[in-house]
């Protein structure tokens, strides 16, 4: 099991890094749940945002192991008792979605599949491949690539590439004396228990070639999954933000749904369009199993929506109501919604400035009469009750001016940036935080939440290296050190608070110093290096105290 931290610096700058890899006894939801406690208290985090995990139920009790444990115990600050930790993997879900859709377009991705496997499978038929795309004049310069069957991403990308050679593919299956024709004449073939290829017992000639009808459906096909493709690599980002997206990325996958749904570009009540409506139902199904009720969208992601400065609550209610909800469930939606914003910024007031924030935006009733009782002791008389009374309705007015601070950013004009890709939200915090002091906080951890479980899924895939009998003998504490100080070493330098000169930390200077002239004095001439558990603290910077793992 692995653990990836991630984190906003001071500087707002995001990380990862690595923080655990070990092995687990089981995948009972409690020994995983004991497991991620246990890492907690090694590294001393009190306080977690989220945890991101796969959709498997026996995560989910974890999930619910360790919240439970957390808010029972006075070691952890649990934000908001832990109601919104657990956040889902988009990207497995998005997989799930689209792999219960694909079942029904299995025999058509069979046959380009073995047409693929045949250009792939020797250098010969290769060249005979190159040759026939040159006959064709066919301009990309590129080439098919093999799927892996259990990748729907990979099995995209096969068919986008496969399309480009369609005019090559037909023409090598017209000679039906060809090498290729001949492909598909042969048994299929099947893997024993050893993993060796053997043929296929049942003796059935393989999947193929392609027919016009298997072209059509991939055209559509790859048209259609492109959204889910795009959103995948969106998810997969694990070194910027991708929370402010999600809610997005999760609507836009449902109106890419809708539209299959009322029926493709091609003649109607085709075989091709019966089975693509019926694959986007299947896939309509999967969706409102994990999306179909906003309330299985952790909130934490809405609210990753409303930081963004070029949306805020608004863009919430807008999408609301594009959804087809009535106006009072929008209005209790959005409500809800602003109520966490507000909850939020409650819990994390008393932790920015010890609340000072919360004393001067309460109610103007509290904060005039005191106030007044006050000015009353410092002047008498007629003239002072008018100085008073004047002075109560200035400040009234002058506190109905100053609105909460959540109020402000929502009420402030949205930013003009239009182009996805030239908005960095965390630069946005970093020269607007200075402004929203309490939400800019906020901001930087729920930015830091991830909604995919890509940058821990991808300490199994270092790439490139051979298990041989030396690494495979490796005890497990060994390879944990060795994956985390990969991760560590790689990683960006971590912005600091450099704290300022104080009299322990000038204590602690002087005792190091009088420590090497004494030492240099002696005969030795070495320089022990200095006791880390001296006095003072010298210049090391406290982390955040709230992070997303």
């Amino acid at each position: 099991m692995v653990l990836t931290a991630h984190f906003i610096d001071i500087d707002w700058k995001m990380h990862k890094r690595v923080i655990n890899f070990c092995v687990i006894q089981n995948h009972q939801g409690a020994t995983i749940g004991k497991l991620i406690e246990s890492c907690l208290v090694q590294w001393g985090i009190e306080k977690v945002m989220c945890l991101t995990v796969d959709n498997a139920s026996a995560n989910k009790s974890a999930l619910e192991w360790l919240v439970s444990r957390m808010n029972n115990s006075a070691s952890y600050e649990q934000i908001l008792s832990g109601k919104y930790m657990h956040v889902r993997c988009t990207a497995h879900i998005t997989n799930l979605i689209v792999g219960h859709g694909l079942k029904r377009l299995q025999k058509s991705v069979l046959a380009i599949r073995n047409a693929v496997k045949f250009v792939r499978s020797s250098p010969k038929r290769l060249d005979f491949f190159k040759k026939t795309v040159e006959r064709e004049k066919i301009p990309c310069k590129g080439l098919v690539c093999l799927d892996v069957p259990t990748r729907w991403n990979s099995t995209y990308l096969m068919m986008e590439a496969s399309l480009k050679f369609k005019k090559a593919f037909t023409l090598m299956a017209e000679d039906e004396d060809s090498s290729f024709a001949n492909y598909f004449k042969e048994p299929d073939e099947e893997y024993d228990e050893d993993g060796n290829l053997i043929p296929s017992k049942n003796k059935r000639n393989r999947v193929g070639p392609p027919q016009v009808e298997d072209w059509q459906k991939a055209e559509v096909f790859v048209e259609f999954l492109r959204v889910f493709y795009d959103v995948t690599l969106r998810v997969s980002a694990s070194l910027h933000p991708t929370v402010h997206t999600t809610f997005h990325d999760v609507i836009t996958m449902e109106k890419n749904i809708d539209n299959m749904l009322l029926g493709p570009q091609m003649p109607t009540g085709s075989e091709t369009e019966i089975i693509l409506i019926d694959m986007a139902a299947n896939m309509r199904s999967r969706w409102f199993k994990y999306y179909g009720s906003f309330h299985e969208i952790n909130h934490m992601v809405i609210i990753g929506l409303v930081l963004d400065a070029r949306f805020k609550l608004k863009n919430v209610t807008h999408t609301f109501q594009t959804e087809g909800l009535d106006d009072d469930e929008v209005q209790r939606r959005t409500l809800e919604i602003k109520t966490l914003l507000f909850a939020l910024y409650d819990q994390y007031v008393m932790v920015v400035d010890g609340g000072r924030h919360l004393q001067r935006q309460q109610s103007p009733g509290s904060s005039s009469s005191t106030l007044t009782s006050r000015s009353n002791h410092s002047r008498g008389g007629v003239r002072g009750q008018l100085l008073n009374n004047w002075k109560k309705v200035v400040q009234e007015s002058s506190e109905a001016v100053i609105a909460h601070e959540v109020d402000q950013y929502l009420d402030a004009p949205l930013d003009p940036t239009d182009d996805e890709d030239c908005f960095d939200i965390l630069c946005w915090w970093k020269i607007n935080g200075c402004k929203f002091p309490v939400l800019a906080a906020i901001a930087r951890d729920v930015l830091g939440i991830q909604t995919s479980t890509v940058a821990s899924e991808s300490c199994f895939s270092t790439g490139g290296r051979v298990i041989d009998c030396f690494r495979s003998s490796l005890t497990p504490r060994t390879v944990e050190g060795l994956i985390c100080m990969q991760n560590w070493l790689l990683g960006d330098d971590i912005a600091e608070v450099v704290d300022d000169c104080s009299i322990e930390n000038l204590e602690f200077y002087e005792e190091v110093e009088q420590e090497h002239e004494s030492t240099a004095s002696s005969k030795t001439n070495v320089c022990p290096a200095p006791n880390p558990r001296a006095k003072g603290k010298g210049k090391l910077g406290a982390a955040s105290n709230v992070i997303d793992v």
